[in-house]
């Protein structure tokens, strides 16, 4: 009778690191199935009479976003209570981890073949992006699904491209992901950089060029495919109309880097999430503005710099701009900065942070600080489920998170006025005005919903 070997053992337990991950996953996020529906998951989800069934979605074709909107379909034919959707967009969060713990192991067999602790890195990458309180407005927040559906597909269609050094049996299947990638494209039309993705990845490894770009040639027809549809859906005209018509050139680049300089530090580093932040175009240029777009400028030079020596480092970096670039450029957005913006781009510093973490020190100061930072990520994580239990929890954390904006006010009121709370609404209010005297809104609310005297304050601006 043959010994078992080394190979042996670790195919046995090739089902611990997926067992650590979804035991992670559900203490990390299981009070998120007691939240509410909240803020444009009522219009877009819960009174969108389109998504109400699967013969209402058919109705509504052509449209944005149709299968997103199927998924909302079938989900309130399953399960219409909130609940049911915050499980389905759980059990999204749970495979998208599963998945970027393969496409981690690829990447790292390939950009840092000299790391003796890939394994531990591979399942480090997962682990820190599955309980990042960044994720949260993708996870926890229905209408976020938009970015976490979109990435499930969009990363199994990198799994499926990405070849395994480690094992020449895997083969790519180009057609397969040009497939699923057509999927994340008619989830959310963001997904279109991750051909790119897909050609950085093979610069930093050493790819051929030719050979990297012929594996592409099914995406090629999707992404001409796609514009063809795009043209022909009036929803997206109406989109990019406005979208053009909401800043200038100028504009959009002053407040561009101060929504990078704001995703950066304070939802990926600082842990701070917000659902609704405060981030302006700033008037001019400033030198502290001027000193973001240099950190920013050199963080890309730094990237194609370290291309030979840290390839994995050039991707890391590449892969968190790459993944914004969609919504943090040159076409405007109403709101300059979203934490759900960043749910793939996050990928990038956690895929360094693990590298860093294995890459240097004992194997066991490595799994300690591993461990810290999967607890700090978690409790964060945790406390911020806690925060969406209710609407005026909700509002509340983001009025204390952008005590200077209006918006969060007005929503604040609405939250009152739900809960039965007219004194609460009309401070809400009349602090709204306070803040932003054009603000229609809070005065409509207050003209329908508020008696009494009605002239805005600062006193009405105390925390909630």
């Amino acid at each position: 009778m043959n010994s078992p070997t080394a190979g042996d053992a670790a195919r046995r337990f090739v089902w611990l690191p997926h067992c650590l991950l979804l035991l992670a996953i559900a203490a990390t996020w299981l009070n998120a199935l007691q939240t509410p529906f909240q803020f444009d998951d009522w219009w877009a989800v819960q009174g969108n009479p389109s998504v109400a069934n699967l013969v209402a979605w058919w109705d509504a074709l052509p449209g944005i976003r149709p299968l997103l909107k199927l998924s909302y379909a079938l989900n309130s034919m399953l399960s219409p209570h909130a609940w049911g959707f915050h499980l389905f967009n759980l059990l999204v969060h749970a495979i998208n981890a599963l998945l970027l713990h393969a496409l981690a192991r690829r990447w790292l067999a390939a950009l840092a073949p000299g790391l003796t602790g890939r394994e531990f890195a591979a399942l480090a990458t997962a682990l820190l992006f599955a309980l990042h309180p960044a994720t949260t407005e993708a996870v926890t927040y229905v209408s976020g699904r938009s970015v976490s559906l979109m990435a499930c597909f969009a990363l199994a269609s990198l799994l499926t491209l990405t070849p395994d050094t480690t094992d020449p049996t895997v083969r790519p299947q180009p057609w397969w992901s040009a497939l699923l990638f057509a999927i994340a494209l008619a989830v959310r039309e963001t997904a279109i950089v991750m051909p790119a993705a897909w050609l950085l990845f093979a610069w930093c490894a050493g790819f051929r060029l030719r050979d990297s770009l012929f594996a592409l040639r099914g995406h090629g027809i999707v992404i001409v495919l796609a514009l063809i549809a795009v043209a022909a859906t009036p929803g997206y005209h109406s989109f990019f109309a406005w979208s053009l018509d909401t800043r200038s050139f100028e504009e959009q680049l002053l407040g561009q880097v101060q929504a990078h300089a704001y995703l950066f530090g304070h939802t990926v580093l600082g842990l701070q999430t917000n659902i609704d932040p405060d981030v302006r175009v700033p008037a001019q240029w400033t030198m502290p503005l001027a000193l973001k777009a240099l950190l920013l400028s050199t963080a890309v030079v730094v990237a194609a710099w370290q291309r030979r020596r840290r390839p994995w480092l050039c991707f890391a970096l590449g892969w968190y701009f790459l993944q914004l670039l969609p919504t943090n450029s040159l076409l405007p957005r109403f709101d300059l900065a979203n934490d759900r913006h960043v749910y793939l781009a996050l990928i990038g510093p956690v895929f360094a942070v693990a590298v860093v973490l294995f890459g240097g020190r004992g194997r066991f100061i490595a799994t300690l600080g591993l461990a810290a930072l999967a607890l700090l990520f978690g409790t964060m994580t945790v406390l911020r489920n806690h925060e969406y239990r209710s609407e005026l929890a909700l509002w509340q954390a983001t009025v204390s998170a952008s005590p200077a904006k209006a918006r969060p006010r007005v929503n604040l009121g609405v939250a009152y006025e739900l809960a039965g709370d007219e004194a609460g609404a009309k401070r809400a209010y009349l602090c709204a005005l306070h803040l932003d005297p054009e603000n229609q809104q809070a005065r409509n609310n207050l003209a329908v919903t508020v008696s009494g005297d009605i002239t805005p304050s600062q006193r009405d601006c105390s925390p909630p």
